[in-house]
This record gives C-alpha cells, sequence and structure tokens, in this order.
C-alpha cells in the first residue's frame, strides 16, 4: 500500500530516510551525518504542505519513501521535484519504487504543477531506467555535484512535462 505520511510517521519515516542515507550516501545529496542529529520535529518540512512524501507500506512497516517538493516561491510554484526515493532492499523486486514514483507524478498533477523534475547520480541505472520509462527526459548532466568519501559524482538532471 502506498500512501501520504503524516506527522505520525514521522519516526518511521525518519527511520528509514537514515537508512537511505548511510547505505547509499552516493544517492542523496543529504547525508547521514546531518541528519541523524536532527531532531525528529525537523523531519516533518519533508510532509509539510505544499511538499508532501508518500510511504509504501509492507504489513505495519514503512519499506519505501518519495516525496514532492516544491518551492515556496511564488515564481517557482509550477514546478516540482521528484526527492529522496528509496525502497527497502527486502522490497525492492516489488516495483515499490514504480509505484512510489507514480505517486508522486499523480500528487505533482493534481495540484496543477507542469513540470517535475529530479537528479538522478550517473552510473545509477537501475533509477534511470525507471525514470524513463515513466516519461522523463535528460536535459543536462550537472558535474562534480557531490562529493562522497573523496569521490565526485555526476547527476543526470531530468524532467517530466506535467501538462
Amino acid at each position: 500500500m502506498i500512501r501520504r505520511l503524516e506527522r505520525s510517521d514521522l519516526a518511521d519515516f525518519r527511520s528509514v530516510r537514515l537508512d537511505a542515507l548511510r547505505l547509499h550516501p552516493e544517492a542523496f545529496g543529504s547525508s547521514y551525518e546531518e541528519e541523524a542529529h536532527e531532531a525528529l520535529d525537523e523531519f516533518a518540512r519533508f510532509i509539510a504542505p505544499p511538499c508532501a512524501t508518500f510511504g509504501a507500506v509492507a504489513g505495519d512497516r514503512l519499506v519505501g519513501i518519495a516525496g514532492l517538493y516544491v518551492s515556496p516561491r511564488l515564481k517557482q510554484r509550477h514546478k516540482g521535484k521528484l526527492v529522496g526515493v528509496y525502497v527497502d532492499a527486502a522490497f525492492r523486486r516489488a516495483r515499490l519504487a514504480r509505484g512510489l514514483a507514480e505517486t508522486v507524478i499523480t500528487a505533482a498533477r493534481q495540484a496543477k504543477l507542469r513540470s517535475l523534475s529530479l537528479s538522478v547520480t550517473v552510473g545509477n541505472a537501475t533509477a534511470r531506467r525507471l525514470y524513463v520509462s515513466l516519461g522523463f527526459q535528460t536535459y543536462g548532466i550537472e558535474r562534480r555535484t557531490l562529493l562522497v568519501n573523496g569521490v565526485l559524482h555526476d547527476e543526470e538532471l531530468m524532467a517530466l512535462d506535467l501538462d
């Protein structure tokens, strides 16, 4: 089941997000070291409108997350970003990443956004294939975007027109 996360989900969301940051540091702009020290209430920024975070739930366990970020800036409120996609390794063959991304796309359309963008680390072929299959198109490469353990990583910038 995929649903929008609420304040009551913050502890579970924090746990899954920290796992994602710790296990795959090259895939996220934030770091485990930064967010591990944040108080639980600080994670509310991920679910507060106009942003939203969706979770994939198996039984009573949160096993996947994906977010929709919308800028509060007046001139940028027409576009959103698909961010923080992560699925627990034990559930990756269940097509949950696809379901989460599709849910974010649907939420973006319902919010009347005109476009949705994302970035994916160059070399993450599985994630890239998913995004291409959903209609995202590459519009550039941001070189040397992330520095993780002394290694520089490029990010592929992708967008999906919603109108």
